[in-house]
């Protein structure tokens, strides 16, 4: 740009600064449809981009990271990999407004449970307590699978961060010893098996021409259906055997499950662990704060615009804050993470009709029910 005069240089420098999301291809469009530049040879975009730099105008690209999570793998044994997914709202008469949600093998083709969500409105969207009673009512069924995975739903992933912070679903599963795992985005036949069993559950369940007396009514029709999929109606792809005929194996995994044991089979340190592989970029506000996992933390010596490389130490439980130097400049205990907000609330399991528990399942009736030491 040395070669320009100096008030075009000027002149970028204007218009970059009142206009701070205006990039290179901006600015020259700007400057080609300004009538007082009409006979002044302008600068190249990758000119203005490169003049931007040395002023120290030009944006920052925020840093990318990703959830320290392995890929899915190809399925060999039974037990090895779930897939869950939603169906999206259907009406129901009798019922109203539900999500189906299905949960399904991989490799024995398996139907673990077939959830119908229900939703306050046609527009609603099943919630991490839906999922979770989903989960754990195939759990009871089949025990605990070693990998499960999803899509990028808000649910499971922080999908609008380029630096995602693990959601408390993803940490409940990583606590109950569950490897998450994601397909890859806009590929839906990486989900292949649970999107076809929303075809079946579909036509078996939802287009059945008789109403439901009520949800119950429903929910008792879906496990029916269920047990009739696995061990009577045969599939193609288990060789025209009912799945649980094929692969008797994949009756249950042997990592056994109840509700009124979860909070023994919660490991806070398996989440540590977790967390500590994992690195996160975060903005500095005004208020010199920043936000992370959905909790707010007050980042002192800070200044608003600074970006901060977040690391969790596993020995202290403490977030470790360092600036663009890679220099430690703050150490704050993690928030927000606990066996009562891994959890979350049991109590929907009562509905279900012919399901008795023996503890009551708010978290303070448990807490009071159930011993636990803190390196668990």
């Amino acid at each position: 740009m040395s070669s320009f005069p100096a008030f075009l240089r000027l002149r970028i420098k204007s218009i970059r600064e009142k206009q701070e999301g205006w990039g290179p291809t901006t600015i020259l469009a700007e400057l080609k449809a300004d009538s007082r530049l009409a006979s002044q040879e302008l600068p190249s975009r990758s000119t203005i981009g490169e003049f931007l730099r040395q002023e120290q105008l030009s944006r920052r690209n925020e840093p990318h990271s990703s959830l320290p999570v392995e890929a899915c793998p190809k399925t060999a044994r039974c037990h090895e990999l779930w897939q869950v997914d939603g169906q999206g709202n259907s009406s129901v008469t009798g019922v109203g407004p539900v999500a189906m949600l299905n949960v399904k093998y991989v490799h024995s083709t398996t139907y673990v449970s077939s959830f119908p969500a229900r939703m306050k409105s046609k527009r609603g969207h099943p919630n991490t307590s839906d999922y979770q009673t989903a989960l754990r009512l195939g759990f009871m069924h089949h025990g605990r699978p070693e990998r499960l995975q999803t899509d990028h739903a808000s649910v499971f992933y922080e999908n609008k961060s380029k630096s995602p912070f693990p959601t408390l679903f993803c940490l409940w599963l990583v606590s109950l010893g569950i490897k998450p795992c994601f397909s890859r985005v806009n590929q839906p036949t990486d989900q292949g098996r649970v999107e076809r069993a929303h075809q079946t559950v579909f036509a078996q369940v939802l287009r059945r021409r008789t109403s439901y007396q009520n949800w119950e009514h429903l929910f008792e029709w879906c496990e029916k259906r269920r047990t009739r999929l696995n061990e009577v109606i045969p599939s193609r792809a288990t060789d025209d055997l009912p799945p649980l005929v094929k692969y008797p194996e994949a009756k249950h995994s042997g990592r056994f499950y109840h509700p009124t044991t979860e909070a023994q089979l919660i490991c806070l340190e398996k989440v540590w662990a977790f967390l500590a592989k994992g690195k996160w970029f975060r903005k500095v506000a005004s208020s010199r704060t920043i936000c992370l996992g959905g909790q707010v933390y007050y980042v002192p010596g800070t200044v608003a615009g600074q970006q901060l490389q977040i690391t969790l130490c596993k020995q202290e439980k403490c977030l470790m804050f360092h600036n663009d130097k890679e220099l430690l400049i703050a150490k704050i205990p993690l928030k927000g993470i606990t066996r009562e907000t891994l959890m979350g609330n049991l109590e929907p399991l009562v509905q279900f009709p012919n399901f008795q528990l023996e503890l009551p399942l708010y978290w303070e009736a448990q807490k009071t029910n159930t011993t636990f030491s803190d390196s668990t």
